[in-house]
């Protein structure tokens, strides 16, 4: 079975998108020398606004309502979702389930009306973890049964945390709705790590919410993202970033270049692989 990671903060604008997508590429790149089953990943993007998917597979994106995610969440039975998986632009290996803003944006509404509405995506992806070594789920920035079914789905949850006080200040909620699942659904549900993000050394608070993340979790807490115009100028060219710096010359094994940002991100996938 794969690892299934959902990225989750009930906050927006903390990077969650941008580590979602930096995650799964990176994964396929560090992967890619594996065997089949192996060296597959699979990005699905929960958060009605798509975006993870516009650096993932721009212009191939959207796919009509019933060949869409939402049809996997609200259709009774669902189609199979093998049927929808395509391979993404930038990588061989890595594939995602093509979405439709409208049709999300429905299906958020009409969950809570289904019956078994907390499992379905978990259901819907049964057939295919056999055929990914990982799963990557971007998750919205509102506490909700599209969340709730990220989660449920999940193996692991990684939380982006913004290194500001509002940033910090609204974990506590997220960790009660992760307890709420644990408890209910899904009792092996673990939390891989809080990931600060948006790191910006020049800011005062900057450190001393660095020191209150490891203080309260100091296990978990993993090496800062920094603010960096090459994630920023990567999610604008629709791409990850590992694509839009890769190295002059890619040594095996390598996935970083001389960006930071891409360092700091393949620092991660080294957490990632060895945790997991």
């Amino acid at each position: 079975m794969s690892i299934v990671i959902s990225i989750a903060n009930e906050k927006g604008g903390v990077g969650k998108t941008t580590t979602a997508v930096n995650l799964a590429a990176g994964l396929a790149l560090s992967l890619a020398d594996q065997p089949d089953s192996l060296n597959r990943v699979l990005l699905v993007d929960m958060d009605p606004q798509g975006h993870a998917l516009l650096a993932t597979a721009y212009g191939q994106h959207n796919a009509e309502p019933g060949d869409s995610l939402a049809a996997l969440l609200i259709e009774t039975p669902p189609p199979s979702v093998q049927r929808l998986v395509r391979v993404s632009q930038h990588h061989p290996n890595l594939y995602y389930v093509p979405g439709n803003r409208g049709a999300m944006t429905e299906a958020s509404r009409t969950l809570p009306t289904l019956m078994a509405n907390e499992n379905r995506l978990a259901r819907a992806l049964e057939s295919v973890q056999s055929q990914f070594a990982y799963v990557v789920i971007d998750t919205p920035p509102t506490t909700g049964d599209l969340l709730i079914n990220a989660l449920v789905a999940s193996s692991h949850v990684l939380i982006p945390v913004e290194t500001s006080y509002l940033g910090v200040s609204g974990l506590r909620e997220l960790q009660q709705t992760i307890e709420a699942v644990a408890y209910h659904f899904h009792p092996e549900l673990k939390i891989l790590g809080y990931l600060p993000t948006l790191c910006d050394e020049q800011r005062g608070e900057t450190q001393e919410i660095l020191t209150e993340l490891q203080k309260r979790y100091p296990h978990q807490t993993l090496p800062p993202i920094h603010k960096s115009t090459d994630l920023a100028y990567a999610h604008s060219s629709h791409m990850d970033v590992f694509t839009y710096r890769p190295p002059r010359v890619r040594q095996a094994g390598q996935i970083a270049s001389s960006s930071k940002a891409t360092q700091e991100y393949a620092n991660l996938i080294e957490n990632v692989l060895e945790v997991t």
